[in-house]
């Protein structure tokens, strides 16, 4: 027995070095491994810190080199951290890139770039970390990288900031310096010295204001020859000159107010958000430091309509001042929207149907036809009005040049001024005619609202060229439907009568169509030829809304066929129908403004229910000019 196992002597000693070894190893993986993530979450932070730094140098004016300088800074002070005792070296002044990419920043391997065009810094950092364990397998040491970029992103918060007070002016007896006591005009984004100068139209005498020194809040007015007046930007002193409930903040998510039916949502606002929660998000991207976007076209003139911004009650005005108190301090610099300093209301007018019209195929006929042009009580303009042709029917008189009149029809008066209620009669008068072809056609009467809103109405109008004794009706059983969502489906039934005399049939099938190209969604038919009855003929049309925005949306529904004279005339009648997608509850007021401008404010201080500021820069049209982008935050960027 003791010889038998005496051989074994010696086994666990083996077994012991080979575990050993194989501990050892992972020791060595777990060691080096940890060396390399600890290095690079901190040279990660040290690009991020960088970039950041780089970025805000840049919103606040400065040069690129000079941000640069700042960016090299920031990497100064954090690499006297290094936590792994392998110092990293400052980048190179020549930045390294991919190979076969020099130039791109996207590409950039080492260094820091500042992009010209759009001021995006660009950091990537790298050092070398020896291994500790991995040397006895021959390791010596490995590259460890990191990059960030950082650039000026949103930053415009929630808040319209009246352009003018005291609206018109002039001040009565401007002095200088300037003084907004009593009710004296004053232009909010001129230096506070020359802002009580001219009046909305007359800007002579004012000067733009700049940052000048810097913020001291034990005076804040003390730089009055370079900054704006101090002036409520927000609360309950911010109230525009119509005295209505608006306190300056605006829900930035909808936009668009050139009609009721016209509203645009944005950034995950639908038409069905309450009021309540619209406030909460507002609130939210003032506490994030800026509104992110989409971003709002240049400023032009006249407004366009994506320009136009819905307004929140005055009582909610209180939780937007505590969000701008609880993120920004006083000396601290906003982008902010500019308003003219009154709100809107929206304009609109309607164009009545006329009955139909019969001509002669060559002569001058009096046309004693009249309808009505009607407004609501914002609308103060005139609309001019004007005749179109069908272009989608080739045989159309006005097409072939068959109309000889000019204008084709006399409307009067011409432009007309809508009148309220029931509206103002426009008569139609003296069409002449060449050589037109029996049957009937359409034709459009368009009117044109001129400055400062340039709203268009058309309207179908059905005319009867020579002896037509067979029509048909064309009808439908609602005038307009609603979508609750979008992508939702409307059906509409149409049906197609014996007319003006329901027992002499129409003689002949019609085919329907819808009028192209559509608003948008699609439709579909369950038949698209009736032929006409005394009852009436039905078709279904079905439209989609997939993909198409909140608001009212018109189509036109085409019927035409040859009928069952003795001679067989063309027959085409138009039937306009309304969808009306996401109808919403948030905007059923139709209370605007008009955006002319953007400026960047500093704040100077908070009161419970107010936050004043005054202006640094004039109103500026481009959301995107430089001169903004001391009001802009610096936000890291994906790569």
């Amino acid at each position: 027995m003791t010889r038998r196992t005496g051989g074994q002597d010696g086994q666990a000693l083996v077994l012991m070095v080979i575990f050993l070894t194989v501990l050892l190893g992972f020791a060595a993986i777990a060691v080096d491994a940890g060396r390399f993530y600890t290095e690079r979450r901190f040279l990660q932070n040290a690009a991020d810190a960088a970039a950041l730094a780089g970025a805000t140098a840049r919103t606040m004016g400065r040069t690129r080199a000079d941000s640069i300088t700042i960016a090299q800074g920031t990497l100064t002070a954090n690499f006297a951290h290094e936590p792994t005792g392998n110092v990293a070296d400052m980048p190179p002044v020549v930045p390294v890139y991919e190979a076969g990419h020099e130039g791109d920043p996207e590409h950039l391997v080492e260094g820091i770039v500042i992009e010209p065009d759009s001021d995006t810094v660009y950091v990537a950092l790298r050092n070398r970390v020896d291994y500790t364990f991995g040397q006895a397998v021959g390791l010596s040491n490995q590259w460890i990288t990191a990059r960030a970029k950082a650039g000026s992103s949103g930053g415009l918060l929630p808040i319209a900031v009246r352009e003018f007070i005291g609206l018109p002016g002039p001040n009565t007896a401007p002095a200088d310096p300037c003084t907004s006591a009593g009710n004296q005009f004053m232009a909010v984004f001129a230096t506070a010295d020359t802002s009580c100068f001219g009046d909305v139209d007359d800007g002579s005498g004012r000067e733009d204001p700049s940052a000048g020194s810097a913020f001291n809040s034990a005076t804040p007015d003390n730089d009055r020859e370079h900054h704006g007046p101090i002036v409520e930007i927000l609360g309950q002193g911010s109230a525009p000159a119509n005295a209505a409930d608006f306190r300056g903040f605006i829900a930035l998510d909808i936009r668009n107010f050139a009609t009721s039916s016209s509203q645009r949502f944005f950034n995950g606002v639908t038409s069905g958000v309450s009021s309540n929660s619209l406030k909460d998000m507002q609130m939210a991207w003032i506490l994030r430091g800026g509104y992110p976007g989409p971003g709002f076209p240049t400023v032009v003139y006249p407004p366009d309509p994506n320009l136009q911004v819905a307004l929140m009650s005055g009582n909610s005005s209180g939780i937007s001042v505590d969000a701008v108190e609880d993120r920004f301090a006083p000396g601290q610099e906003v982008l902010i929207a500019v308003y003219p300093g009154y709100t809107m209301v929206i304009p609109e007018f309607a164009l009545g149907t006329p009955s139909q019209i019969s001509l002669a195929p060559t002569g001058t006929t009096s046309v004693n036809n009249a309808f009505k042009v009607s407004r609501n009580q914002s609308f103060t303009g005139v609309v001019t009005l004007s005749t179109l042709a069908d272009s989608l029917d080739p045989a159309n008189p006005m097409v072939l040049g068959q109309l000889t009149s000019s204008p084709p029809i006399t409307y009067g008066p011409n432009p007309v001024s809508p009148g309220m209620g029931q509206g103002t009669n426009v008569s139609m008068n003296t069409i002449s005619t060449t050589g037109a072809t029996p049957g009937v056609y359409a034709l459009w009467v368009k009117g044109q609202a001129g400055e400062p809103y340039l709203q268009a109405e058309q309207i179908p109008i059905s005319i009867k060229v020579g002896t037509v004794t067979r029509q048909f009706q064309l009808l439908a059983d609602a005038s307009g439907k609603v979508a609750t969502n979008a992508g939702d489906s409307v059906t509409f039934t149409i049906t197609v009568k014996n007319w003006p005399n329901g027992n002499t049939a129409f003689g002949g099938p019609v085919t329907l169509s819808v009028d192209t190209p559509l608003p948008g969604g699609s439709v579909s038919w369950n038949t698209t030829t009736v032929t006409p009855t005394k009852n009436g003929a039905t078709a279904t049309l079905t439209i989609n809304t997939a993909g198409m925005p909140q608001g009212e949306v018109r189509y036109y529904v085409r019927a035409t066929g040859m009928n069952g004279d003795a001679t067989p005339r063309k027959v085409t009648m138009l039937l306009p129908l309304e969808v009306n997608v996401s109808p919403g509850s948030a905007v059923g007021n139709g209370d605007y403004l008009d955006i002319t401008g953007f400026a960047v404010m500093r704040i100077t201080s908070f009161t419970s229910n107010t936050v004043y500021a005054y202006a640094i820069t004039p109103v500026i049209t481009d959301p995107d000019d430089p001169r903004l982008r001391r009001g802009k935050s610096a936000r890291l960027l994906p790569w």
